[in-house]
């Protein structure tokens, strides 16, 4: 039996999160976005898993204002007769409650491969219905030797250095929104969404450092830009990244990602969290290509929904 308890029980329970944007402060920013916030958990002695959620409009949603969300966990490699029995006391709580149902995406699986796997599995007896799977970009910075693989992009990052292009973190405020901006006129131009306001990334900034980064030219005019989290400490988070017209020809792009691996590789991250390279399941096939092709590795990040038809 499930039941929604305090912040103090539900971190005594669960006192390390598996990922930055299941954290309470990360919450505690973003509650205005959801009418409640749910903490479920067995009514045992030492419960093993965990649910941190968002309610709106009847339904239970993990994430409400994030890439991904997922469970809480005592321990990794649980067993999956625990995840199993957790699953079915979230089905029997969203019922007794009258709820509509849930909607949970999974973090990638950098995150957490053998809970992730089990889960997946669970779910997917459980009679969750799974939606299109998202395809996740990660680059395992350990084996990033300080030289791109593929030889397409060995060469267009020589051409960059022939262009006598700087990377750079940003200096100020001024330097900030110009990169934003940068990005904001990319997504627009491309056709990608963007669901973060400055504002909302300073904001975000008080939990966490991130980090603005330009390349610009022999003019110092702004070719190429990126924001990122470190919000974990061994995977930091690309938040978003672009270049404009100008920059495009120059490679600046290539620049950017050459300097970027290698500044948090110096700086003892394990692995870079791409983010996806889809839109509802759909692949972005240039996007997808050139993150493959600076040394991403795919795989897939599931998002499952149920729907409680005793509520109808």
């Amino acid at each position: 039996m499930l039941i929604d308890v305090d912040l103090k029980d539900f971190r005594s329970c669960f006192p390390v999160d598996p990922h930055p944007f299941v954290s309470e402060p990360f919450i505690e920013l973003n509650k205005g976005k959801t009418e409640r916030i749910f903490r479920l958990v067995d009514n045992s002695e030492k419960p093993g898993m965990g649910l941190l959620a968002g309610f709106k409009g009847g339904i239970l949603k993990s994430p409400f204002s994030a890439p991904f969300g997922g469970f809480h966990f005592r321990k990794e490699n649980m067993y999956i007769s625990e995840i199993d029995n957790y699953i079915d006391s979230l089905k029997e709580y969203i019922i007794s409650e009258g709820l509509k149902g849930i909607e949970i995406t999974l973090p990638p699986d950098i995150y957490h491969s053998t809970f992730n796997a089990k889960t997946i599995n669970s779910l997917i007896r459980h009679k969750f219905r799974q939606t299109l799977p998202e395809i996740t970009n990660w680059v395992n910075l350990q084996q990033f030797s300080g030289n791109f693989i593929q030889r397409n992009s060995r060469e267009y990052y020589r051409q960059a250095v022939r262009n006598n292009l700087s990377f750079s973190l940003a200096s100020g405020n001024e330097d900030k929104k110009a990169i934003y901006d940068l990005i904001h006129q990319n997504r627009l131009k491309f056709d990608r969404p963007i669901f973060m306001t400055l504002k909302d990334i300073l904001d975000t900034a008080n939990l966490w450092p991130v980090d603005f980064f330009k390349v610009t030219g022999q003019d110092e005019s702004l070719l190429s830009s990126a924001i990122f989290y470190r919000s974990h400490p061994d995977i930091c988070h690309a938040v978003f990244w672009g270049d404009n017209d100008k920059g495009r020809p120059l490679r600046a792009m290539d620049y950017l990602i050459y300097n970027l691996w290698s500044y948090y590789k110096g700086l003892g991250y394990k692995y870079i969290d791409l983010g996806i390279s889809t839109e509802d399941g759909n692949p972005n096939e240039g996007l997808l290509r050139f993150k493959e092709s600076h040394e991403a590795i795919s795989s897939l990040r599931y998002t499952f929904t149920w729907q409680n038809n005793m509520n109808q």
